[in-house]
């Protein structure tokens, strides 16, 4: 049986890396210094990793999750803001195991709209498929249109607001 130990460090707080091995997606915990450990044993004598960052604008139903938290956010007060930028790590790599214990750590560099995501410390053999920071263009269109869609909602509500003062006066 053939062990991997996997760390990721230099990931900001916001980003929460969704981490798939062979397709299935492995739990990782974050430690103390916030930095994500996962141990993943297998059979295989390479394995592929994928990491990727979720964005809830690529999602099936983004327009209804995106209505109801600004409901329920009181109009978009108290709702948390959406990650403007829409950056999404793009890495995949394929790495040989060696018998016994495998030690893997990514060292993520700071988000950029593009260039390298990460750097490798491992005595593995590794072969990367892919490592770059990317903008989605969807997600930022998306991000776009809430954006349109709030202001024109608070331009109309300030103007019902005028018009039923007058009315008053």
């Amino acid at each position: 049986m053939k062990t991997l130990n996997l760390k990721l460090t230099g990931l900001s707080a916001k980003v929460r890396p969704i981490i798939k091995v062979d397709g299935e997606i492995l739990q990782a915990k974050k430690n103390d210094f916030g930095s994500f450990e996962a141990s993943l044993q297998t059979e295989k004598t390479a394995v592929e990793i994928e990491i990727a960052r979720e964005n809830e604008l690529l999602a099936k139903f983004w327009w209804l999750y995106a209505l109801i938290s600004f409901l329920v956010s009181i109009f978009g007060i108290f709702e948390p803001p959406y990650d403007r930028k829409c950056i999404v790590i793009d890495y995949k790599t394929v790495v040989q195991l060696g018998e016994g214990n495998s030690e893997l750590t990514i060292k993520f560099n700071n988000l950029s709209s593009s260039g390298r995501a990460c750097e490798i410390e491992t005595s593995c053999q590794i072969e990367e498929v892919a490592n770059e920071y990317r903008v989605d263009k969807k997600a930022k269109t998306r991000w776009r249109i809430i954006l349109a869609v709030k202001i024109l909602f608070w331009i109309a509500a300030a103007i019902l607001i005028g018009i039923l003062i007058s009315k008053k006066a």
